[in-house]
């Protein structure tokens, strides 16, 4: 549970992040005007949304009215917004590759203009040729040979021979071109491998490229923002969950207490105990597993005092949530030898776990019981 619950912070650290950080600046975009003003404000709403959600998730049972329904709107608000400046912000990022694409598009569109009319005189010209042809064939069908004849098929020949050189002029002029595209096409292929995957999409389903972006854009938005505040509110879940498994330990060993009415005589309910002992261990940090107990101690540097014999002088102080001694403080140096192997009454051999009478109210007891013993219990259950 623990990976678990580093796995889903860091992720939700990392997409919260993320999130702020193209909503933010895709605002500061959109409104380029103010766009610094902008940018602070939307920072500011940004971590408003993430607290606003935290709140939402840890009081939702004990807020109501119109402060919880406001603040739920907000944040469904605050997620919009989020969306837009991300959506502000990608398509930003493709506008300044789409004006690349167009400017390379019209330098192409030049010189496939130019072939496409070279090609059409080709065939113009080839289509004069062969009624030259079918012409000089008639006049010779005819059988009559004279000067007239011959100067006709010789002027028929050298017309052919000048409109053959137009049309391989015309042929040579459409390879220049050619090479001239193929040249715009290498210098800017860095650009081509930058939005080919998504031209290979638009071809394939034979829509137009800003389609296809606008697509994945807005699949990038829906998942984006949203996902991060579901797993804000996932790892807040997370972190109540030692506090719950606390109060059903409690409230378990409590229930099945056959000596649960000794603890009337200091005029409490049951469960007036169990919120006092939860209460306690919550604001303390002991009584939580093992690792919500040793991440409580390191962030909040909680030092536990422990009196060995109840002389109202401690001796030491318990440093991750065990219930022992970790850091001794003995008043002099004979005390100090004294308790150098001393342990409390509950991590002593034979000590009556059953009576619960005995410690239930002694936290750091609780907080051994629960480190050490309880576990023990746990698996003799589990064995039998």
């Amino acid at each position: 549970m623990n990976w678990l619950k580093i796995l889903v912070g860091f992720s939700a650290l990392i997409i919260a992040g993320c999130a702020a950080y193209f909503s933010v600046t895709g605002l500061g975009v959109l409104f380029a005007g103010a766009s610094v003003s902008v940018m602070i404000m939307a920072s500011a709403l940004e971590l408003a949304k993430l607290v606003a959600a935290t709140y939402l998730k840890q009081k939702w049972d004990e807020i109501s009215g119109f402060n919880k329904w406001y603040i739920t709107i907000s944040v469904g608000i605050l997620m919009l917004i989020t969306s837009a400046g991300i959506f502000g912000y990608l398509s930003n990022a493709f506008q300044a590759q789409s004006l690349k694409l167009q400017v390379v598009d019209r330098e192409i569109a030049v010189h496939e203009t130019k072939i496409t009319a070279n090609e059409q005189r080709i065939i113009q010209f080839t289509e004069q040729i062969s009624v030259l042809q079918q012409n000089s064939g008639k006049l010779l069908d005819n059988g009559k040979v004279n000067s007239r004849l011959i100067r006709s098929v010789d002027n028929r020949d050298k017309e052919i021979s000048k409109i053959n050189d137009k049309i391989s002029k015309l042929q040579e002029e459409n390879s220049l071109e050619t090479e001239k595209i193929n040249e715009i096409k290498l210098k800017n292929l860095d650009l081509e491998k930058e939005v080919g995957g998504f031209r290979f999409v638009a071809e394939a389903f034979g829509m137009e490229l800003k389609n296809v972006v606008k697509f994945f854009i807005f699949l990038i938005v829906i998942v984006f923002d949203p996902l991060a505040v579901a797993l804000i509110i996932a790892f807040n879940g997370l972190l109540s969950d030692g506090k719950r498994r606390r109060r059903e330990i409690l409230t378990e060993m409590m229930e099945n207490d056959e000596k649960l009415g000794l603890y009337e005589i200091y005029g409490d309910k049951k469960e007036d105990i169990v919120e006092n002992i939860s209460q306690n261990t919550e604001d303390s940090g002991k009584n939580s597993t093992k690792e919500e107990e040793t991440q409580s101690i390191l962030e909040n540097n909680l030092r536990i005092p422990i009196d060995l014999d109840g002389d109202g002088n401690v001796d030491g102080y318990d440093t991750d949530g065990d219930g022992l001694i970790d850091e001794f403080t003995p008043k002099t140096a004979a005390r100090a030898r004294e308790i150098k192997n001393k342990l409390p009454y509950y991590a002593r051999p034979g000590f009556d776990w059953s009576d619960k009478t005995q410690w239930i109210n002694d936290q750091n007891a609780v907080n051994y019981w629960l480190k050490y013993k309880k576990s023990q219990e746990d698996d003799l259950v589990k064995i039998y």
